[in-house]
């Protein structure tokens, strides 16, 4: 059972919110991309003038910068996102290695374990609360992307 999820933070790395959506049977970039517009939904909903997205999945960041990206699975959810980033006056989408993945990594995985859709946290659970603080504080963990091991 996949789930998404993310967290919307300020300008000082302190948590904003959080968030995590029960998806069902999914791959995993369906899952990235359900995050991604749930977390634009709620940045439009409050009405933010600036937002900087940072993604681990890079096919999702390829995605969104390309505007003619197409995939017939994930049209419908590409077409919200972009059309929820287009309200936003100021939106940077980056492809990064960073604790708060870590975060989003967390709650995704507790939105496959949900008996709701949808939950919001206002406030960060005692386990991911140290990988908020590593950010604040400009410490992250840097994960080695191997090379394949094979060729075609």
């Amino acid at each position: 059972m996949a789930g998404g999820g993310g967290l919307l933070w300020n300008e000082d790395g302190r948590w904003i919110v959080g968030f995590a959506r029960k998806i069902g049977i999914t791959s995993s970039f369906l899952a990235e991309l359900w995050a991604l517009r749930d977390g634009l939904s709620l940045c439009v909903s409050r009405n933010f003038a600036a937002v900087e997205i940072e993604l681990d999945a890079k096919s999702i960041v390829d995605a969104m910068v390309n505007q003619e990206y197409s995939n017939i699975l994930a049209s419908s959810l590409m077409d919200d996102c972009r059309n929820l980033a287009k309200q936003i006056p100021r939106i940077r989408v980056k492809h990064c290695f960073r604790e708060a993945n870590r975060c989003a990594d967390a709650l995704a995985r507790m939105g496959g374990l949900l008996d709701d859709n949808f939950t919001v946290f206002k406030s960060p659970f005692v386990d991911i609360s140290s990988f908020l603080d590593f950010d604040c504080n400009g410490l992250f963990l840097s994960r080695f992307c191997p090379v394949s091991l094979f060729s075609l």
